[in-house]
């Protein structure tokens, strides 16, 4: 592992110097290969991985207008589908729907099913959520034994191929609150958690808000206007107003004046406080519970300003995908495509967004990958957007080329129909020599990790390479939280297991020599700490009859 982060190191300070001579304009300089066109008519595509795809049209290997199944260079008619089906989208991880749910083409097999697959999930996951609900949350919600349909649940936008999970609302004693679910029912009470808001006032208390439930010193904290703009495969992100209400005039949040200058704060010089905000929702669950409730293990809530408190201004009626942890915000209209990265950082306790604007650029087709990668299409040229503020030139095609499906870098269709011209980009064929087996660590064209054994099969679970590392069920090296057991770990960027005390947002954990996290009294070098059911440790309170100050220590 030591050997590949140096080996990055170096590929990035040989970017940096090559960066250094480079012109600044709108699109980096890059090498780009050059795709060959086909001769032939594609009406609908979809990209999928392994050189997969769903192809409706009549291509030079088909022999007529069909749908077919394309894979590894073989086209194979799907029975039950017609040619001109609209393709509604794609569902879960990895289905194409065709006529909204009229038939569902798994990408993985070539097979073609009937069964409303979403309507039945949606069904199965209300049911299990009710059951889940019923049996542990009867204090917290006063409608728990509501009977929740397929109906109630509204499947949360994510990357195409991504995992389900739902939203729905459930009423608790102060109005209704959201709640996030899977497929099989794990749920989080998506309105209680909040983070920490250090709340400031003009009588010099100050309150720490971790949750919409309790008051401290005389404030609480609400949630409103909720809005999922994505998600990825450990947290839900999405847009809310923050409402601070407190027994005197608020004088500060996280650290920054509220004043009329601050314009991200409306309310300034009054008791009640309002901002919007982007959070960070994880989708894991704490060990604790609010009335019996599940609720979130982490929330980071951001104002939608910049470090001074200054508004920023999200895209009007914009899309949104995820990845790496920062949110791509984008509008295009079939000729220009606008992009705005912003990314979620945090100093001296302020949560806050960092926005980078791109210009806009010309784009005929614009699509989101499995990875949320933002690509366009204009002139020839495909391109990928760096999730800063510019466009790689990545592959060039025929000029006429004004439609694209992207899967990942490897895997993508263009075509233009009335041209009958298109290219199949990573489309693996039956005559490809084999490649050898990497042993060792591996990365992926979408930058993920995995360890290949000396047998040439993935690892999966804990491995030690210097440092431990935990592969998850399909050999992806896990970052963040990882649950083993009964017992949490948490992985660094690198992907190492880390011990000893992890700030994560702005929530201290504890994790003892093996790793796992500690809960309960903690004594490290002779000061005594608390560590609660979630592992958070605990400060400016009382527990069991003893002191902690601000740092969490015991005060004897």
């Amino acid at each position: 592992m030591i050997k590949r982060m140096n080996k990055i190191t170096s590929l990035l300070v040989a970017a940096a110097a090559i960066a250094s001579i480079v012109p600044a304009t709108g699109v980096n300089a890059a090498d780009y290969q050059k795709i060959d066109s086909k001769e032939g008519t594609i009406y609908e595509a979809v990209a999928y991985k392994d050189g997969k795809f769903y192809v409706d049209g009549n291509t030079k290997d088909g022999d007529t207008d069909a749908a077919y199944y394309l894979n590894g260079g073989t086209y194979s008619q799907l029975d039950n589908v017609d040619s001109g089906a609209t393709v509604t989208g794609t569902y879960g991880d990895k289905y194409v729907n065709v006529e909204d749910g009229d038939y569902y083409v798994d990408l993985s097999t070539g097979t073609v099913t009937d069964t409303d697959l979403s309507s039945n999930n949606r069904d199965d996951a209300a049911t299990a959520l009710r059951k889940n609900v019923k049996s542990d949350a009867k204090d917290r919600y006063t409608d728990y034994a509501a009977i929740k349909t397929e109906t109630d649940l509204e499947e949360i936008p994510g990357a195409k191929f991504s995992a389900d999970w739902y939203k729905t609302t459930y009423t608790t004693g102060a109005g209704a609150t959201v709640v996030y679910t899977d497929a099989t029912g794990n749920y989080i009470d998506g309105d209680y958690n909040v983070g920490k808001i250090k709340v400031e006032k003009e009588d010099t208390k100050t309150a720490s808000l971790t949750n919409t439930k309790d008051t401290e010193n005389g404030t609480t904290v609400a949630v409103s206007g909720q809005k999922e703009i994505g998600q990825d495969a450990n947290n839900i992100y999405r847009t809310a107003t923050i409402t601070i209400t407190s027994d005197k005039v608020i004088t500060k949040i996280d650290g920054v004046k509220v004043t009329a200058d601050t314009k991200a704060f409306t309310g300034a010089g009054t008791n009640q406080v309002s901002f919007e905000a982007i959070q960070k929702i994880s989708k894991a669950q704490a060990s604790g519970d609010v009335d019996g409730a599940k609720y979130a293990k982490t929330v980071n809530t951001y104002v939608i300003s910049d470090d001074a408190g200054l508004t920023e201004t999200l895209l009007a009626n914009a899309k949104f995908n995820i990845v790496d942890g920062k949110v791509i915000a984008y509008t295009a209209d079939g000729t220009s495509v606008d992009a705005q990265t912003i990314e979620l950082k945090s100093t001296n306790g302020y949560y806050y967004t960092d926005f980078t604007e791109a210009d806009s650029e010309n784009a005929i087709a614009v699509d989101v990958d499995a990875n949320g990668n933002l690509w366009r299409l204009d002139g020839g040229y495909v391109y990928k957007f760096d999730n800063t503020d510019s466009w790689n030139k990545v592959y060039k095609v025929d000029g006429s080329m004004n439609k694209l499906s992207v899967y990942d870098q490897n895997d993508m269709v263009v075509w233009n129909e009335a041209d009958e011209v298109y290219a199949i980009i990573g489309n693996k064929t039956t005559d490809e020599t084999p490649v050898e087996t990497k042993t060792g660590w591996v990365q992926a064209a979408n930058g993920t990790w995995t360890y290949n054994k000396a047998d040439g099969t993935k690892a999966t679970g804990w491995i030690q390479d210097g440092s431990w590392y935990y592969l998850k069920a399909d050999g992806v090296m896990a970052t963040g939280w990882v649950k083993d057991g009964s017992n949490w770990y948490f992985l660094n960027a690198s992907g190492a297991m880390k011990t000893g005390w992890v700030l994560d947002g702005s929530t201290w954990y504890f994790l003892n020599g093996s790793g796992a996290m500690k809960t309960g009294w903690l004594n490290d070098n002779g000061t005594w700490y608390y560590l609660n059911a979630s592992g958070a440790m605990l400060a400016n309170t009382t527990v069991d009859g003893y002191k902690l100050n601000a740092s969490g220590a015991w005060v004897k």
